[in-house]
């Protein structure tokens, strides 16, 4: 059997390792190579859950930010909310609408970096969309042929969400206003009018640009499926059939109202919430339940007992296990593999069938509702894609909403201060980008006895569990065709191959394919081999392994916290 091995997986938080085994399936139009098994080797080595023991509780809203540069808000707001809960201190309505804020913010700066940065390369060359290929033509590239323009527009926009963060958390990344029992910035009339000023940027374009983009992503799809299917001899419905995982979803909810907190302290509730808690399976939603959280570690470097809890399990490295492949755990909600990120946020809150509004906030202008049906049940790589964009959109949506109920409350009182307990216990769950986050504390003595982090990238690219399960990645690269002896040039050629680009804007008098064009911008930046991977004496394309990794988002800096002491 011929292994296929990416590591690293580049472009991504973290270092991910990921072994593709390969089966050989005859059709009608010959023998191609399919992925029969996968595993998801996460391999970076931290200390996180160990050093925050016999800490002040309140340091781990700053401690635990730096589990990630990409995704250190969500990892502020899930610790502050655990110490918030061993407390029992609440925070005033004027915070909970500044961290919304703050995170609404962040939320964008992070679903347009994935969306045209890390996943998009591979999305704009394998759907022929000169815009979201990176623009290795430079300025010349991007102004005559549209080479990398949303690509870099996307860039700039990401920079006025950072901006945004910046201005109600002190610096990011790593906020330093957030505090439990609220947050120390107060809302000045300045700063939400910088924050109004910059938004109107930044929905123009997600509302305008982004959807516009992601609706070419979703009518290119139908062609791939038709060219591959020709190709292959197989049925392939294009991007709805790659990267299909387990159709179980989980979301444990985020941003609340500010005007009634309590219907967020109770994790099983969230109703109010923009997106809502959550455990869709069967095609419909349940209620979420914390208590049916467990972590497995059969086949994970860890000792100790598993599928406990993550306020009774421990963190003890153990690199001598035999049958274990990871340094990340196996999470699982109720004994069964689940899926989090932005699709699962989108189901649990509005089921399968989305309808997003886009209306101009200054001016009025109605652009038309961006309306989705779910393609796949299971959960697929264009519903992860559009997802993400839906969920983007529905907060610059929001995010207007709440600069105007904050306006005037700048002389609230924006924390509420208690004698903190010497003991207790809490845990914070949210919705970081890429999925459901939790941290769990037990506070002994005035300190930190027990912490464990549970993050989005664990649950999504989880090794098998006790009872051989394997995580929802691993099962969603099954079935993936990986093109043997075919460079990125072979494939787009195969996919589109007629002469239809113009390369003489930028000084290349010809006429080519789409592969041919995008060698000539390859080439001279020795990339020519991108996603070649040697394997039994032939090389094979991964682009659509990749495609379908890179959909969730991987963040393995933040799905392993454990460090070995030699």
């Amino acid at each position: 059997m011929t292994t296929v091995v990416v590591d690293p997986i580049t472009r991504i938080e973290g270092h991910l390792r990921v072994e593709m085994d390969l089966t050989e399936e005859k059709t009608s139009k010959g023998s191609f190579s399919f992925v029969k098994t996968a595993r998801c080797c996460g391999e970076l080595f931290r200390g996180f859950e160990i050093f925050l023991k016999g800490r002040d509780p309140r340091d781990a809203i700053f401690l635990t930010q730096r589990i990630c540069g990409v995704c250190p808000a969500p990892h502020g707001e899930a610790s502050c909310e655990a110490v918030e809960r061993a407390y029992g201190v609440v925070p005033p309505p004027v915070s909970i609408l500044s961290r919304n804020i703050m995170h609404g913010a962040y939320y964008i700066y992070d679903h347009v970096i994935h969306t045209y940065i890390l996943v998009g390369p591979e999305l704009g060359i394998i759907c022929k969309y000169p815009p979201m290929v990176p623009p290795a033509l430079g300025k010349a590239g991007i102004a005559k042929l549209g080479l990398g323009k949303s690509y870099a527009k996307a860039i700039e926009i990401q920079k006025l969400a950072n901006q945004i963060v910046a201005l109600w958390g002190g610096k990011f990344p790593h906020f330093a206003s957030q505090y439990p029992g609220g947050l120390t910035a107060h809302p000045t009339p300045a700063r939400v009018a910088d924050t109004f000023a910059r938004m109107v940027k930044i929905w123009e374009f997600i509302a305008i640009d982004m959807i516009n983009d992601i609706q070419t992503i979703i009518d290119a799809s139908d062609k791939i499926g038709e060219k591959v299917s020709d190709l292959l001899g197989v049925d392939f419905k294009g991007l709805e059939s790659l990267g299909v995982s387990t159709g179980n979803f989980l979301s444990y909810g985020a941003f609340p109202d500010y005007e009634d907190y309590d219907d967020w302290l109770d994790p099983s509730k969230r109703k109010k919430a923009l997106f809502r808690s959550g455990a869709w399976s069967d095609g419909s939603f349940k209620t979420f339940d914390e208590s049916k959280v467990r972590e497995y570690i059969k086949y994970s470097w860890y000792s100790g007992e598993s599928g406990l809890t993550p306020f009774k399990e421990s963190t003890i490295p153990d690199r001598t296990k035999s049958e274990a492949y990871s340094w990340i755990k196996a999470p699982r909600y109720d004994g069964k593999v689940y899926e989090v990120g932005p699709l699962a946020r989108m189901v649990n809150t509005f089921g399968t069938k989305w309808k997003i509004p886009r209306v101009h906030p200054v001016t009025g202008k109605d652009y038309g509702d961006f309306v989705y049906e779910m393609r796949n049940p299971k959960g697929s790589v264009l519903d992860r894609i559009v997802a993400r964009v839906a969920c983007t959109l529905i907060i610059a949506n929001k995010m207007f909403e709440w600069i105007e109920a904050i306006k005037g409350m700048e002389n609230e009182k924006v924390i509420n201060f208690k004698n903190y307990p010497s003991s207790g216990e809490g845990y914070g769950l949210w919705e970081a980008p890429r999925g459901a986050l939790g941290h769990w504390l037990i506070v002994k003595n005035g300190v930190i006895d027990h912490y464990q982090c549970v993050v989005p990238s664990t649950w999504n690219f989880s090794p098998r569990d006790d009872s051989g399960n394997p995580g929802a990645v691993e099962q969603s690269l099954v079935g993936t065709w990986l093109p043997k002896n075919m460079s990125v040039k072979d494939v787009c050629n195969a996919l589109y191959p007629e002469k239809d680009v113009n390369l003489s804007p930028v000084g290349i008098n010809a006429t080519v394919s789409w592969g041919d064009a995008l060698d000539a911008a390859l080439k001279p930046l020795g990339l020519e081999k991108l996603n070649l991977e040697p394997a039994g004496g032939a090389e094979y394309n991964t682009t659509l392994a990749l495609i379908a990794v890179r959909s969730f988002d991987p963040c393995i800096a933040c799905a392993v916290h454990v460090g070995r002491v030699e």
